[in-house]
């Protein structure tokens, strides 16, 4: 019987992988097709390779162009004969820049005044930054601090240098002609060799001027522009709004179009942004008309006044604005000829009337909220109604009691849930070889508070309807049938006193 049991189950392990054999082998005709299908999407696909494929610049785009590694930064528009100043007396010419993508780093010779490509980023990272310092038993202590008389080239010979040599012969001159470089430890040197490459060269790295690119930028070179708002900031605020593609998003920005367009940028012209508004007209967006953005882009955004949005959800109108749809020139008397022309050439149009229909009916997927000039709590009370369920919402502002009362109303009005305040922290390190370590200079500013959550609906405040109608009605009884008892004990207690 073993020997039986043993032969049945070998016969039976045989049978199924030979079953198993059939079905891999039935199934990888199929594979192969699909696997060729796919393929032949992505190649075929325009769109898809173009995406793929390094950027090129062309004539029209805003670039940053970060010159010696990061020394100095500038936005730059490309204008055909045209030229573009980098500082020191330098000019680049935009031809030279043109067809190149974004990434490019280049040379400017001092004694031709070329402007040479070097390559793609990252390629000559070891020569930018030096390798890894030798170990060296000398040190810096006998090496005078004193910098006059160290050097035996005058101001003169060095300016001849300049018109004979390029960058890395004049360092290389200069240090051989230096009293106190050889005593100094090969740490050292390579730090004084980096100290005369950026005062006697010059090279740029021109990059596409991505959300995180703009948004560094202006928080170390103007950050009043954006209102502080710091670039791990504006990621965290964009991951808790959900942001994405074929989304609704309604956004209050009032720091320079940062926001927007990280927004803007993040669908990829996939879905529709309503830009909402305080007032009459719209905050600048300086920042936003930096980042490159495409027709499409702009296509998919529209303004609209919050008060106006507001209405049409809770499904009234102002006696203005019915006077103001039954006679439609009363708008176009009051603005000016020239404001006419601004909004029709403006790449970001006004909301019109199917659009006010469309984000009453179907409500917002996510709520982005970034403004100084608000109240967080009084905010969040008006804006999430306009939101469809379970929308995620975001809102930063640069203080933490102003977003925990809103979270304390939210959470005691059972409005969202989910609901987090989160403060981003950030260090930049340095990441050189062998001498890693963190900055010793980093700002103590704070990057601000983020408050978000999932908006789930109006419900009733816990404080004030805590307990159920089956223990209220239960109460009242129990008070009604007390009430005689009660009279009866006074009545007592007066007849005995």
């Amino acid at each position: 019987r073993a020997r039986t049991r043993a032969r049945r189950r070998r016969c039976a392990r045989a049978s199924s992988a030979t079953r198993r054999r059939g079905t891999a082998a039935r199934r990888a005709p199929k594979r192969r097709n699909h696997r060729r299908r796919c393929v032949g999407r992505t190649v075929g696909d325009g769109a898809t390779a173009r995406r793929r494929g390094a950027r090129t610049m062309r004539v029209g785009d805003v670039v940053l162009i970060e010159i010696n590694e990061g020394e100095r930064a500038t936005f730059a528009t490309l204008k055909e004969g045209k030229s573009v100043d980098v500082g020191k007396r330098q000019k680049v010419p935009v031809e030279a820049l043109l067809g190149a993508p974004f990434g490019s780093r280049y040379e400017i010779v001092h004694n031709t005044g070329a402007c040479v490509r070097l390559g793609a980023e990252g390629v000559d990272d070891d020569v930018a930054h030096g390798s890894a310092p030798v170990e060296d038993e000398r040190s810096n202590k006998h090496v005078s601090n004193k910098h006059e008389g160290a050097q035996r080239l005058t101001d003169a010979d060095i300016a001849a240098l300049r018109r004979e040599f390029t960058g890395e012969e004049m360092v290389e001159i200069i240090a051989a002609n230096s009293k106190t470089f050889d005593e100094k430890t090969a740490f050292a040197q390579e730090k004084y060799r980096a100290r005369k490459m950026k005062k006697h060269m010059t090279r740029i790295l021109v990059r596409f001027p991505s959300p995180r690119q703009v948004c560094e930028q202006y928080f170390y070179s103007n950050p009043y522009k954006t209102s502080h708002m710091r670039f791990d900031a504006l990621s965290m605020l964009l991951n808790a709004g959900n942001v994405g593609a074929h989304a609704q998003t309604l956004v209050l920005d009032t720091c320079g179009g940062i926001v927007l367009g990280a927004v803007t940028h993040r669908m990829g012209g996939m879905g529709r942004i309503c830009n909402g508004f305080i007032g009459q007209n719209p905050t600048a967006m300086d920042v936003l008309l930096q980042m490159n953005l495409e027709d499409a882009h702009f296509d998919c955004m529209r303004h609209a006044a919050l008060s106006k949005l507001i209405e049409r959800r809770e499904g009234r109108m102002d006696e203005d604005s019915k006077m103001d749809e039954a006679n439609g020139s009363k708008d176009g008397e009051k603005l000016s000829t020239t404001e006419k022309q601004e909004r029709k050439h403006m790449k970001v149009k006004y909301a019109a009337e199917d659009d006010f229909a469309d984000f009453a009916r179907q409500g917002f997927s996510s709520l982005i909220v970034s403004s100084l000039s608000i109240e967080p709590k009084s905010t969040l009370e008006q804006l999430l109604p306009l939101c469809a369920s379970s929308a995620s919402f975001a809102i930063w502002f640069n203080a933490a009691q102003p977003l925990a009362e809103a979270l304390h109303h939210l959470r005691n009005t059972n409005t969202a849930i989910n609901l987090s305040l989160v403060e981003p922290f950030m260090r930049a390190q340095q990441v050189l070889p062998g001498r890693t370590h963190p900055v010793m200079t980093t700002d103590a500013g704070s990057g601000g508070w983020i408050l978000s959550g999932t908006y789930v609906g109006v419900g009733n405040s816990v404080h004030e309807n805590s307990k159920p109608e089956a223990e209220m009605a239960e109460t009242a009884k129990t008070a009604e049938t007390a009430t005689p008892k009660d009279e009866s004990n006074k009545k007592a207690k007066l007849e005995d006193e």
